[in-house]
């Protein structure tokens, strides 16, 4: 599997916090996805259909050519190809209706109901964060506990490392701050 964030340089990567680094991957693949997404709704509603059927048709879309690239790109398949379609498919369903409820419920402000970049933009960021931990457990499966990381530390006096990470003088070696 191609890793997007390997291309990044080693020093760049270590900058970036893991629970982002995990997010990249991702995010790119959903930049696509989200361009059919807006790109269809934008067309639709502006020539053809009300926010609602629009949505909906938009949203099944960039699922499809979502699910290949976070397939191929993103994550780690854990499971047959035929199971983590149908169960990217009923996650991506619960997604549509996120956004569906979003998109149909702020066109009933009257300063938000013309501002379909905005509107479609609320949808989609918060659509993000469901998909990519829904669609995550698809893929990947369960994630390990980490329990009792703290009492082993205790257990075995190791609390007082220093992070290996922190910047430090160069003469010195010490830690900075």
């Amino acid at each position: 599997m191609i890793k997007l964030v390997d291309y990044l340089p080693a020093g760049v990567r270590k900058m970036i916090p893991p629970f982002i680094l995990e997010k990249i991957p991702f995010l790119m693949s959903g930049i696509v996805a989200t361009g059919i997404n807006f790109g269809m709704y934008l067309l639709l509603v502006d020539r053809f259909l009300p926010p609602g059927p629009a949505t909906m048709i938009a949203y099944s879309s960039s699922v499809l050519v979502n699910f290949v690239l976070q397939r191929y790109f993103v994550f780690k398949l854990r499971r047959s190809v035929q199971s983590a379609f149908a169960l990217s498919m009923l996650v991506s369903a619960g997604g549509m209706l996120i956004d569906w409820f979003i998109v149909t419920g702020l066109h009933q402000f009257p300063y938000l109901g013309d501002q379909e970049w905005i509107i479609k933009g609320a949808a989609t960021g918060i659509v993000f964060f469901y998909n990519f931990y829904a669609k995550r457990r698809v893929f990947e499966g369960a994630r390990p506990q980490v329990q009792g990381k703290v009492e082993a530390q205790e257990r075995t006096g190791n609390l007082s490392q220093e992070r290996t990470d922190a910047p430090t003088d160069q003469n010195t070696n010490t830690p900075t701050n």
